[in-house]
């Protein structure tokens, strides 16, 4: 079924929707308001959002409305606003982007797959797809998947062709900026694909590991991963790249 999740972008409030595998995105309707131009007018809205000048703000994870209308959070002092509470621990790194998954608006995910359709086909080895799943663990694959969250050395069964940028048990906490995000930069036929993840370790909501995957439009089967927090600096995950045959 497809689920429908919240996609803010730029002060942008836009409905989209994906396909989880497990899981279905926790749904947002505003009471009594409209949609104009893919900006919000509202008149109320549900909790965890609060109204602020017509529009419905995540009092968990905004900035400038941070645990209360118009709280903002010191940029010289604080990076994100997390659990309504200003914070120092890592902000998501695209600056416009489509949320597949936000723990503070879908809550907690663990061991999911989310099925998606990408806007150009990625090549990896013989594989060329524009429809990939993601797990929650660390894992993006062209084929067959799996949400096994215990790695092993390479190759895996589990998996058919696939990118495994930080296979490991990962975990999204609820009420956080934690998810998996991506991006398309650039114009065809030299776009670029971006997912990025954002995660703790299951059990430890304070270690954070965080990193983006690109796919190039121009240069198929070309595959980088930028790695920008890995608090236990992978000593305990699998990272590679495979083919299904």
């Amino acid at each position: 079924q497809n689920a429908t999740t919240v996609k803010k972008s730029d002060g942008q409030i836009e409905t989209i929707n994906i396909v989880p595998d497990k899981k279905q995105s926790a749904k947002y309707q505003p009471k009594n308001g409209c949609m104009d131009n893919l900006r919000a007018f509202f008149t109320s809205c549900v909790s965890p959002y609060a109204l602020s000048s017509g529009t419905c703000v995540n009092l968990l994870l905004d900035f400038n409305n941070c645990g209360s209308v118009s709280t903002v959070c010191s940029s010289a002092s604080y990076t994100t606003c997390t659990a309504g509470v200003c914070s120092t621990v890592p902000a998501v790194q695209l600056t416009s982007y489509t949320s597949i998954w936000t723990g503070g608006i879908n809550g907690s995910s663990d061991d999911d797959i989310f099925n998606l359709t990408l806007p150009f086909s990625i090549t990896v080895y013989s594989t060329t797809t524009n429809f990939v799943q993601l797990s929650t663990n660390g894992v993006i694959c062209l084929s067959s998947c799996s949400n096994n969250w215990k790695e092993t050395n390479l190759p895996s069964t589990s998996f058919g062709t696939v990118v495994l940028p930080y296979w490991d048990d990962l975990y999204i906490y609820a009420k956080t900026w934690q998810g998996i995000y991506y991006a398309t930069q650039g114009t065809a036929p030299n776009r670029d694909l971006i997912f990025e993840y954002y995660t703790s370790q299951y059990g430890s909501p304070t270690r954070y590991y965080q990193f983006q995957v690109k796919f190039f439009e121009a240069t198929p089967g070309v595959v980088e991963i930028h790695y920008y927090n890995a608090d236990d600096t992978g000593a305990s995950c699998t990272v590679g790249v495979q083919s299904e045959k």
